[in-house]
């Protein structure tokens, strides 16, 4: 039960997600991440998930440098297809050529040989997802990628993605507040040996109760400009997390632990990368030991249907950027 299928591995359900060591929210000292990291992988194996996007490739250099005597500990998934420019916007480019040559760069960065799991970022609208995935078949001949993975596709371009070859992962936001995925494509990718890896699996931080004000977040916190944590939305979405944790407490559980045993409630084939700056938050994700009952899955969604979350995960125009929002 603690662990999913990814290609010919098993590995462990939880993984973690390294984004927001050098992006996003409040800023982390790089010593204080290279240490939570090198602790983290010392206690492995672990699947550690980066990106060439963040922080330009300075995430997967911090990354790399942990690797060095623990490579054996870690199963590293990374991604191309989304890129930060220069002035801090953001790219997406599913060519070829770039991503190809973006693996490259990652391997590099990373100080390895070969990545576990690669996944493209983003569909390019520009560019059809079977020559996207068609190189990143090209690198799993090479040599330079074991397996192929996804990210934010709906149920159709998985299938024409599979055409071209095995995808072995698919990586999206899945939570108790983002349950996009359980239209259609959830349940294909357990009928066809996808690996469901659920990023911001504890609502960015909400819903393992560490967001209470959203005046104590960092000014360049991503999470101020997410219209669930605005205004009357963020005042009623806190009202259903405490009726969310006051039914954790009567099971023993704390709110991180509701829900990534829920999220492993989903199926055997789901797995999670929640990210932290802090060693005792990933203690709390550690004692998710165990999936919720179907009795109490039943507790909890009578619960969410009474005390509804409100609010988008995205604003308008980074919705429209999503496959998996436009399309079934």
């Amino acid at each position: 039960m603690n662990h999913i299928t990814i290609g010919s591995d098993d590995i462990p359900r939880l993984g973690y997600g390294c984004m927001g060591l050098t992006q996003a929210y409040h800023p982390v000292a790089l010593d204080k991440a290279r240490a939570l990291l090198q602790r983290i992988v010392d206690e492995g194996p672990v699947m550690l998930d980066t990106a060439a996007t963040y922080s330009g490739g300075k995430n997967e250099i911090l990354v790399g440098s942990v690797l060095k005597a623990s490579r054996s500990k870690v199963f590293l998934a990374s991604k191309a297809g989304m890129y930060k420019n220069p002035d801090g916007s953001r790219e997406i480019d599913g060519d070829p050529d770039r991503i190809i040559r973006s693996c490259e760069e990652s391997l590099s960065r990373l100080g390895t040989e070969v990545l576990d799991l690669f996944y493209l970022h983003r569909v390019d609208n520009r560019v059809p997802v079977e020559e996207s995935v068609g190189a990143i078949d090209r690198l799993i001949s090479d040599g330079k990628v074991r397996y192929a993975g996804l990210s934010e596709v709906s149920r159709s371009t998985l299938e024409r993605a599979m055409s071209v070859t095995k995808i072995h992962a698919l990586q999206s936001e899945y939570s108790l507040w983002s349950r996009r995925v359980e239209d259609g494509v959830l349940g294909y990718c357990k009928d066809n040996g996808i690996a469901l890896v659920a990023y911001s699996p504890v609502g960015r931080g909400f819903l393992a109760g560490g967001v209470r004000d959203i005046a104590r977040l960092a000014d360049r916190d991503i999470r101020h400009g997410m219209p669930r944590f605005q205004g009357g939305a963020f005042t009623n979405n806190l009202t259903a997390l405490e009726q969310i944790e006051i039914l954790g407490f009567s099971w023993g559980m704390t709110l991180a632990q509701v829900c990534l045993s829920w999220l492993w409630s989903r199926g055997d084939h789901v797995g999670a990368i929640p990210g932290t700056s802090e060693l005792p938050h990933w203690r709390d994700n550690q004692g998710a030991m165990t999936a919720l009952s179907d009795e109490q899955v039943g507790q909890l969604e009578s619960l969410l249907n009474m005390h509804r979350f409100q609010g988008d995960r995205y604003t308008p125009d980074k919705l429209a950027q999503l496959d998996s929002e436009r399309s079934k």
